[in-house]
């Protein structure tokens, strides 16, 4: 036994050595829903954040507030930029010490998420530091609609410069939703998803073939195709039509196989086609059926099962998440969150977002509404003022696992399920789709209840909101223990 559990062990760490080196600047995958192309008729945005090393994610609600007159956010480099003269409200999930993760919901339906896309640039134009972990809470406290935050967004970039390699936002509202594609300094391009249409972002930039012309569909940066020629990167004589993926993207990233294989999978299985790895994959397309929510879960829990690219043979080998491909739920894996905008209710109760924490292969999706005013204590840290003065401040002491955070038993439900994933999966399937079907029966019956007292007696429809999501955490908490025998 003992030489058979070595020959394992001499097997496995290279394997978990070569995962770990693809997936080092592979982080999230996304999935947006145009309106036309969901089953429920409304926008779905769904998002893995992934982030390796140790991590915690705080839930936050900001107030809406009015600000000082001639009040200042300083960026974390340096750069002075005007408050605006009010903030709106917003939810936000909080990474510590993380510069790009941070997921924010405001109160106009606006919502904006990122995925890391390496760009080829290595200069670039930044004044003043430039802006970049900023950027995102600003999209919150300014923008009424997804088209608003993408033309603010590429304001603020051409005039402070972004300071990161690269990056895409999912920017989205009630009705649309953008891509906002930066790059190092100056440069940025933005495309609109159209309604009956879905688009699938793994860690490359997936906008190809643009209509500048297009000003209702496609927004740029003015000298984004001549500073590109400038730079020696495309040529219209030899290079054919612009394609920006192909020109501004990292070459180690553009031909990353953790890119391609998600983008692969994400594609064929939403378009219902074929596509081979080495094919040139669409940004956006036409699914093959109306895209359910019972679609876009399974997607986002994906492996590459039944497929070329897995390598624990349908867990018969290992866990799927020391794949050497970087699946689209992968091992670094934070949360999922799976957001609806659905404009024909008021965004206090139309504003649900499902949010499985840690990993959404194993934990349910909690249900949470825009109107909660009351986190779940065992949900964050501490108020949300404190949070963002000391988000590059915390110590250590935040990832005891002594603390008295929900965050932790979710941990150990993905870390048990590691360590026999093939056998205890389907227990916990089971216990997922349990509770799938109970936070739909019970997020029903409160918006049913809500909707007739709403407007007479706010405070009471608050109220509800918030002994709601008090009660969903402690039934996923609940089970969560008994499955760890607790």
């Amino acid at each position: 036994m003992k030489r058979l559990t070595g020959l394992f062990l001499i097997f496995l760490v290279p394997l978990i050595a070569a995962a770990q080196a693809e997936i080092k600047d592979l982080n999230c995958s996304t999935l947006i829903v145009g309106r036309d192309a969901s089953a429920t008729g409304y926008v779905i945005i769904a998002h893995n954040e992934d982030d390796a090393g140790d991590q915690i994610v705080n839930f936050y609600k900001f107030p809406g507030r009015d600000n000082k007159k001639n009040e200042t956010i300083r960026f974390k480099e340096g750069a002075i930029e005007q408050a605006a003269s009010h903030s709106y409200a917003y939810l936000w999930l909080e990474m510590p010490g993380m510069d790009f993760s941070d997921t924010y919901i405001n109160e106009n339906g606006v919502m904006v998420t990122s995925n890391s896309c390496p760009s080829k640039e290595q200069f670039g134009e930044i004044t003043d530091g430039g802006i970049g972990y900023e950027l995102r809470r600003l999209i919150a406290e300014r923008s009424l609609s997804a088209r608003v935050a993408v033309e603010m967004a590429g304001q603020l970039v051409e005039k402070w410069g972004y300071r990161g390699s690269g990056r895409t936002y999912t920017i989205a509202d009630k009705n649309e939703a953008w891509l906002f594609a930066v790059v190092r300094g100056k440069h940025w391009v933005a495309k609109r998803i159209p309604d009956d249409q879905v688009a699938f972002i793994p860690n490359y930039y997936s906008i190809r073939e643009i209509d500048l012309n297009d000003n209702e569909n496609c927004l740029a940066s003015k000298d984004l195709i001549t500073y590109a020629q400038k730079r020696g990167w495309y040529n219209p004589d030899t290079d054919g039509p612009f394609d920006f993926s192909k020109v501004y993207s990292s070459e180690e990233n553009f031909s990353s196989m953790g890119n391609i294989g998600r983008m692969w999978s994400g594609v064929n299985k939403l378009s219902g086609k074929e596509f081979k790895l080495e094919d040139k994959f669409p940004c956006c397309f036409t699914p093959a059926h109306k895209i359910s929510m019972k679609d876009v879960m399974k997607l986002m829990s994906d492996h590459f099962e039944g497929t070329q690219l897995d390598d624990s043979k349908d867990y018969k080998s290992w866990s799927p998440h020391l794949n050497k491909t970087h699946t689209i739920c992968a091992s670094s894996q934070q949360f999922s969150l799976i957001a609806e905008m659905r404009p024909n209710l008021p965004w206090a109760i139309g504003g649900r977002f499902w949010i499985s924490v840690r990993r959404g292969c194993v934990n349910p999706y909690i249900p949470f509404y825009f109107g909660m005013t009351e986190v779940p204590a065992s949900l964050t840290v501490d108020d949300p003022d404190k949070a963002y003065e000391m988000h590059f401040k915390r110590p250590k002491t935040i990832y005891d696992r002594n603390q008295a955070m929900a965050w932790w038993t979710f941990v150990a439900v993905s870390e048990m399920a590691e360590k026999d994933y093939g056998k205890k999966i389907g227990e916990l399937r089971k216990n997922k789709e349990e509770l799938d079907r109970y936070y739909n029966k019970l997020a029903n019956q409160l918006e049913k209840d809500y909707l007739p007292i709403y407007k007479k007696q706010p405070a009471r429809a608050t109220s509800m909101i918030n002994d709601f999501e008090k009660e969903v955490l402690s039934k996923a908490v609940t089970e969560a223990n008994r499955l760890l025998g607790k």
